[in-house]
């Protein structure tokens, strides 16, 4: 293990150029059509339905019913393979078509509020031979095989990811540089929730656990204790449609022992996991490597003790890694590791790629860890020293 250092930002991530508005979004909607309209052949059906909120993201490129609090009202996705429908209440049609997809080329099948969408979707089944993301009457479940279309990300959706992680990052770090002793863990989670949102980022779990909780609680959330020497923040964010998520730990005044050699053996478990993060590789033979570092660094069941790591993307887990876990990782695939020990927590979101594994939740200037596993030098983010 060498010595922690200070670098601006984690030299493997480049910040992605292209534009996550516009034609590339209309491009990266035409290609899924695509892919759509081979399903459709496969399945001998004449339209798809999309109800799932992550598939409707999906197919619209990163499209999101804001403000609709009734998961029946929420909008969907009708498309033939050529043209392609949003379906919406009349409350929600003039933002989805202002806000979301001006210009996609997608046309509109409306319903009045006061009907409810079931309506709306009975004449549309009406007639046709319809698959469906959800089982429904009449309708040919491809709930798995959208589910697996969706887990490989597009350029254009990496590119996006990429964007995200970056504020994720920013809004954790910000407020382990800023935090001030005798907050609550709940005035440090809003810290990052409004960070989150002040970037448009949709805040979907954040945790914060002071001096030690979280060695009794590994999914802890936050409450009203008081930090007085070390705190764990983590938090999972959606923009694009997308999520990911990260940790950082911070102490004012130096680490204690105990957490000292619990935030380096989370860093060893989550560097070996990294680094054998690439298409083909067998997630459960991942995990098993794992837990030979859990051991050797005085941690042997650790492993068992809270989830290490899923595939993350349109949902935010979309599938979790465990030591049954045969599918292997293909290039475009997002993952979430998440090495824990005791306290700490050492967890950022990657892409697979067939370069390598891109962290898309990079540090800014944070204090690092450099681990060389099988001549190969990773860094992990080492605990903030206040």
């Amino acid at each position: 293990m060498a010595e922690t250092i200070l670098v601006p930002s984690d030299p493997n991530i480049t910040v992605p150029t292209q534009s996550v508005e516009g034609s590339d979004r209309r491009a990266d909607i035409e290609r899924k059509m695509a892919q759509v309209a081979s399903l459709l052949q496969k399945v001998k059906c004449d339209g798809l339905l999309l109800l799932e909120p992550e598939n409707f993201a999906w197919l619209t490129s990163g499209a999101t019913a804001r403000g609709v609090i009734d998961a029946d009202e929420h909008p969907a996705v009708y498309c033939n393979g050529e043209q392609r429908w949003i379906l919406s209440s009349n409350v929600d049609t003039q933002r989805l078509f202002d806000e979301e997809v001006d210009g996609l080329g997608f046309q509109l099948k409306e319903w009045p509020w006061h009907w409810g969408r079931e309506q709306l979707l009975t004449e549309l089944m009406q007639g046709r031979k319809v698959a469906c993301d959800r089982p429904y009457p009449e309708a040919t479940f491809v709930g798995t095989e959208i589910k697996r279309l969706r887990r490989t990300l597009s350029a254009y959706e990496r590119a996006c990811l990429q964007t995200l992680g970056l504020l994720v990052s920013h809004a954790l770090e910000a407020t382990c540089r800023t935090m001030a002793l005798g907050l609550t863990e709940r005035e440090i989670a809003a810290q990052v929730s409004h960070r989150l949102i002040h970037r448009g980022v949709q805040a979907i779990q954040v945790n914060a656990s002071v001096d030690g909780r979280s060695r009794l609680y590994r999914q802890h959330g936050f409450t009203s204790h008081v930090l007085e020497e070390s705190a764990v923040v983590s938090a999972t964010g959606r923009k694009y449609g997308l999520c990911a998520r990260a940790s950082r730990v911070v102490s004012f005044g130096a680490p204690s022992p105990e957490l000292r050699k619990e935030h380096d053996s989370a860093c060893k478990v989550s560097a070996g996991y990294i680094a054998a993060t690439w298409p083909d590789a067998v997630p459960r033979e991942i995990l098993l490597a794992g837990r030979r570092i859990y051991l050797i660094t005085g941690f042997e069941h650790e492993w068992m003790l809270a989830p290490q790591g899923y595939l993350t993307g349109r949902a935010a887990v979309e599938g979790m890694i465990t030591p049954q876990t045969e599918a292997i990782f293909l290039d475009g695939n997002a993952v979430t590791w998440q090495g824990s020990a005791g306290a700490s927590l050492v967890c950022d979101t990657f892409l697979v790629t067939s370069k390598g594994p891109i962290n898309i939740t990079p540090t800014e200037i944070w204090p690092l860890k450099r681990i060389r596993i099988q001549g190969n030098e990773l860094v992990r983010p080492d605990i903030l020293q206040r």
